[in-house]
């Protein structure tokens, strides 16, 4: 007879977090996916675990609903695009270069990825309350507030740097917006309009 302390425990293993972040991140791939073809709309928790293949239980185990995978996908996005950011700046040392490169990096992400733009900047079916949890989020402001360290570089003795950090950023999403919205339009070379708009805050 089994002795009862030597009685394996049903069940499955207790997952890792590293396994847990992982099937969140497949979940989220699937998720972009739907979203770039037939919009965020046809992103459901059942289509989803359709997708995936799992069942829809699964996916509520990674994700509260629908607003949480879009929050998720929101971050996914913006860390990625910080990322492209941090690794230009490795190159550059000269403070006038690093925001030179911030901004324009900034800009060609946007639009390079215009499936991206739309999903953080125009997503539509969304609750304002939600939107203002995740921008308030100190995650999601180091996004955009690295603009102001940049700044402070460049004029160290600039009493309103938020003034001209917001600007630069409002400036920086409006050019990705014409671009993404408004293609046919002549405008003139993206660079150089970045360019402008940066010369113009730290005059």
């Amino acid at each position: 007879m089994e002795c009862p302390t030597m009685t394996r425990r049903a069940g499955r293993p207790r997952r890792s977090e590293i396994d847990i972040l992982e099937y969140q991140a497949k979940i989220g791939k699937h998720a972009l996916e739907i979203y770039r073809v037939e919009g965020f709309g046809a992103v459901s928790m059942r289509r989803l675990a359709k997708e995936v293949g799992c069942s829809p239980m699964t996916i509520y185990a990674h994700f509260e609903g629908k607003t949480d995978i879009l929050r998720y996908l929101w971050a996914d996005v913006l860390s990625d695009m910080s990322d492209e950011i941090q690794k230009r700046l490795k190159f550059s040392a000269a403070p006038i270069e690093r925001l030179q490169l911030a901004a324009q990096t900034f800009v060609a992400y946007w639009t390079d990825h215009p499936d991206q733009y739309r999903l953080v900047f125009m997503s539509n079916d969304v609750n304002r309350a939600d939107v203002s949890t995740f921008i308030s989020d100190e995650k999601t402001l180091a996004h955009f507030s690295m603009f102001s360290d940049l700044i402070r570089e460049v004029l160290p003795n600039e009493p309103d740097v938020q003034v001209r950090t917001d600007t630069l950023i409002s400036g920086m999403i409006g050019i990705a917006l014409c671009m993404n919205t408004i293609p046919d339009y002549p405008w003139v070379d993206v660079t150089l309009m970045t360019e402008r708009l940066l010369t113009s805050v730290i005059a």
